[in-house]
C-alpha cells in the first residue's frame, strides 16, 4: 500500500511540473471578444506585450474564435507591429478556417471554431520592452460577421 502511495505522489508531483513548466513558455496570451460578433472594418484589435529579453526565440500565434456558420474558408488579417524604438512592420496574413471540402480545422466546441495559427516562427525580438501589435481584417465586407474573438499567443521556443 505505501508503494502505491509513494509512486501516486511522484506521479502527481511529475505531472504537476511538467504542467507548470508548459505554463512557463507562455510570454504572452490575449484574447479579445469581438462586440456582437461582428469586426467592424474600422475596429483595429490592439496587444501592447512586454518583451523582457533579446536572447530567446519565440513563436507568435494568432488565435482566431468564429461561428461555425462563417461565410466563407477564410480570414485576411492586417497586422501591424511596432517596437519599443517604434521601428513598425506591416503585414498581411491569410489564416484557411477549413480545407477546400468545407470541413473546419481547429476544435469545435458547440456552434464555435477555435483555431491557434503560426504567424511568425523562431524569432527574436531585436529590443527589449513594449510592442505593440494591431490587427484589423483585411476582407472584402465592411463588417465581417460571424468572428468571436481574436487573440495573439507569444511562447518561448522549445
Amino acid at each position: 500500500m505505501k508503494n502505491k502511495t509513494i509512486l501516486f505522489i511522484i506521479g502527481s508531483l511529475f505531472i504537476l511540473s511538467f504542467l507548470n513548466s508548459c505554463k512557463n513558455n507562455v510570454l504572452y496570451k490575449n484574447t479579445l471578444k469581438i462586440p456582437e460578433n461582428i469586426w467592424q472594418t474600422n475596429d483595429t484589435l490592439v496587444f501592447n506585450i512586454n518583451v523582457p529579453d533579446t536572447l530567446n526565440h519565440y513563436n507568435i500565434y494568432i488565435t482566431i474564435k468564429v461561428k461555425d456558420n462563417y461565410l466563407t474558408n477564410n480570414l485576411w488579417l492586417i497586422i501591424n507591429s511596432k517596437s519599443p524604438s517604434g521601428n513598425g512592420l506591416r503585414d498581411l496574413a491569410e489564416f484557411y478556417l477549413t480545407d477546400q471540402n468545407g470541413k473546419w480545422y481547429g476544435k469545435k466546441h458547440k456552434h464555435l471554431i477555435s483555431n491557434k495559427f503560426l504567424y511568425k516562427a523562431n524569432i527574436r525580438f531585436p529590443e527589449k520592452g513594449i510592442y505593440t501589435f494591431k490587427i484589423q481584417h483585411g476582407m472584402r465586407e465592411n463588417d465581417l460577421p460571424r468572428i468571436s474573438s481574436v487573440g495573439i499567443s507569444i511562447e518561448k521556443v522549445k
